[in-house]
């Protein structure tokens, strides 16, 4: 469920004098004097202005409670063991009761143990629409010194301003930063939603949520999330080549007009991304044609035929999400 969240909560000057006194540090000293004592748990002090400071922390929820598995029920543990935190650093915890939530992680991962697969389906996600909900697609960044475009080896973004929407192999992220994947990392292929800022601002401002921890800690949330963020943009549908969808289409009971204009829409989608047929159709007509592939239980996106020892059908990874 949750994997990573920030937050800021506000302290009084007399706390922090009294921390600084305690420690014999100052305050911009917090983060590294404290480093590794609350695991997953990185913080710093400073000054909002006009004598009021505030504590900001951003937590690695899995490291901090010890358990790759997060849910509702563990929302108590997560305000204890913070809790625990301000204690230890002003004696008292009341800083909690003002919290403010600034982004939070949601994610979901999927073990597949073969590393072509895992590839394969990255390239899969590739095809993806170009923009949902202001979302732009991302899957390359160009560098600042070379000013050459470099394509992303482990990741596909979907963000905006407010929301990112993410599908990434943790396994080889974690190596090509040089680290050891965890043993709840291996072989995963991670979805994600990060929720930011903004949006949370909004949330609250429009009377949705306020900006608290215990608001976006409730599977509920999780999982209306994930049918607004994840499912339109990478679908739920199994991934199939072209002869195999086709014969999906035609032994189904749609009209032989209906199953030619499916198989002519998998082809433009195959040949760029989700988008392309939008250069000869209207939004409502894609959004019909991804609905019946919907209910036939096929993605919009082939796998490609010229893909090496490629198979020609491959469960799609959320399929297996808890409802």
């Amino acid at each position: 469920m949750i994997h990573t969240m920030k937050m800021y909560l506000p302290i009084h000057y007399q706390d922090v004098q009294e921390l600084n006194k305690r420690f014999d540090i100052k305050s911009f000293e917090v983060n590294k004097f404290f480093e590794g004592k609350f695991p997953g748990v990185t913080m710093s002090l400073s000054a909002m202005g006009k004598g009021k400071w505030k504590l900001s922390m951003f937590i690695d929820v899995i490291e901090l409670l010890n358990k790759p598995d997060i849910t509702e029920s563990d929302y108590p543990n997560i305000e204890k063991k913070i809790r625990g935190i301000l204690v230890y650093l002003f004696l008292h915890s009341s800083a909690y009761n003002e919290h403010v939530l600034q982004r939070i992680d949601f994610r979901y991962d999927v073990c597949v143990n073969n590393p072509a697969i895992r590839q394969l389906l990255l390239d899969i996600y590739k095809k993806t629409t170009r923009m949902y909900k202001r979302q732009n697609k991302i899957i390359g960044y160009i560098e600042k010194e070379t000013k050459k475009y470099t394509p992303y080896e482990t990741t596909v973004d979907h963000t905006s301003g407010s929301v990112k929407s993410t599908v990434y192999l943790k396994n080889e992220e974690r190596i090509a930063k040089g680290e050891f994947p965890k043993h709840y990392e291996k072989d995963i292929i991670r979805f994600e939603i990060q929720l930011k800022e903004n949006h949370m601002y909004d949330q609250e401002r429009y009377g949705h949520r306020p900006r608290k921890l215990w608001a976006y800690t409730k599977d509920d949330l999780y999982r209306e999330y994930f049918n607004d963020r994840i499912f339109p943009i990478f679908f739920t549908g199994d991934f199939y080549k072209i002869d195999l969808a086709r014969k999906i289409i035609y032994d189904s009971a749609l009209s032989s007009s209906f199953k030619r204009k499916l198989v002519q829409f998998l082809k433009k989608v195959s040949s760029f991304d989700v988008s392309t047929p939008l250069k000869n159709m209207s939004k409502k007509t894609l959004n019909n044609r991804l609905e019946m592939l919907e209910n036939l239980g096929v993605n919009p996106i082939l796998i490609p035929k010229n893909h090496p020892n490629s198979p020609s059908h491959i469960k799609n990874p959320l399929q297996d999400f808890p409802c």
